[in-house]
This record gives C-alpha cells, structure tokens and sequence, in this order.
C-alpha cells in the first residue's frame, strides 16, 4: 500500500470516539515504554505505547503533551485537526494503533467527554512532567518490594507529585472520561494510569494500525 493510499485508509477512523495510540521513535517514548514495562513484565504483559489521545466529538484530537510543533511549544492540553495528526504521524514515522467506540460510549456521553477536555485546556492545564516522573519512582519502589500487601498499598498510592492542574497524557484521557460520569474506568490517577493497556492491548507495526471494534 502506497502512502497517499494509506494515508486515506487511516484518516477514515480519526473520527469521533476514536481512541489514538502512538510511539515514536526518540529517547522519551522508548523510555517511557520501558518504564512501564518493569510494571507490567510480571503480568506477562508488555507495553507498547508511549502516548494516547482522543477525537472529540468536534472531530478534533486533544492530548496532553509536550512537544515542539509547528514552530510552537505545546506543554499541556492541545486541541488538533485530523489533517494535522495525520501529517504529523507520518512527518515523524510514528507506529499507531486505534480504537473505536469505547464500551458504547453514547454521544451525549462523548460531548460531556469532549467539553471535559475543552475545559482542561481553558484552565490552561498543563503536562504532568513532574507527576510523570513520580509514577515512574513509584515503579521503581514497586519493583523492589516483595512484600504483597506493601506491593499493593503502593498502587494505591496517590502519585508524590500529585498536581491538578497537571496531567500526563493517560491521566487527562481518564479524567476526561472519568469527569463524563462514564462507568468505563475507575482508575485513581497515580500509578493505575501508567499503561495504556488499560485501554487496550494492540498489535502494531510501522504505519499499520489495528482496528478494534
């Protein structure tokens, strides 16, 4: 499949109730990745994911991110055009995967989600660098624990760095949802968002994606 051809074949899912995973190829994606992977080796699972958005039911992708684009550094909530994630994908060789429709997720639910994220970018929500770097510590103390109730008390520890007006990128997919009065997650927004295999487990390759009903 040529590009243009399949440039067109994803853009038919960057569509209301899509779910976006993506991994990039730079030094911060793979470790995110391998950060999570020290949660989820003992489950018999690994990660495959470094970055998760939605398309709101405006048809637009908000994230939380941090990254230099366009000319322009977003550190926080971004709202984006289908065209422009597309092209940035494809810019930027990233491997992503899609979801669809969510549990069922009705529209008046998915406009209570989408108004959610508008929200969060009003209030000039910011990244979650420092609660990143939190969930990734508290990995670390849970690897080393061998104690099973200790083990478990732990991922129920609110993040260290707990901030509310700032999320990483799974952390602002779930308040999203969360905040929508939607029974589809009920996560605390600390080391239980870490993955993104909470979601979903997809299989991906380079510019392929897998589509889950």
């Amino acid at each position: 499949m040529d590009k243009k051809t399949l440039k067109n074949e994803i853009s038919k899912y960057l569509i209301p109730k899509t779910i976006l995973f993506e991994k990039g190829k730079d030094f911060i994606s793979n470790a995110i990745i391998e950060a999570q992977n020290i949660f989820w080796e003992e489950q018999g699972k690994k990660s495959q994911w470094s970055h998760i958005g939605f398309f709101g039911s405006d048809g637009k992708f908000y994230e939380s991110t941090v990254k230099f684009t366009w000319g322009k550094l977003v550190y926080g909530i971004r709202v984006s055009k289908p065209k422009k994630i597309l092209k940035e994908v494809f810019k930027n060789d990233e491997k992503i995967g899609i979801q669809l429709n969510l549990g069922e997720i009705s529209n008046e639910d998915w406009d209570k989600i989408t108004e959610e994220g508008k929200k969060l970018k009003k209030q000039k929500c910011t990244y979650g660098g420092l609660e990143l770097v939190g969930t990734l510590f508290t990995i670390m103390r849970w690897k080393f624990t061998r104690d099973p109730e200790k083990r478990k008390k732990l991922l129920q520890e609110h993040n260290p760095f707990n901030d509310v007006k700032s999320m990483y990128c799974i952390a602002f997919v779930a308040d999203c949802i969360e905040k929508a009065s939607v029974e589809y997650v009920n996560v605390e927004h600390s080391i239980s968002t870490v993955d993104h295999g909470w979601f979903t487990e997809l299989k991906h390759d380079s510019k392929k994606f897998e589509i889950l009903e």
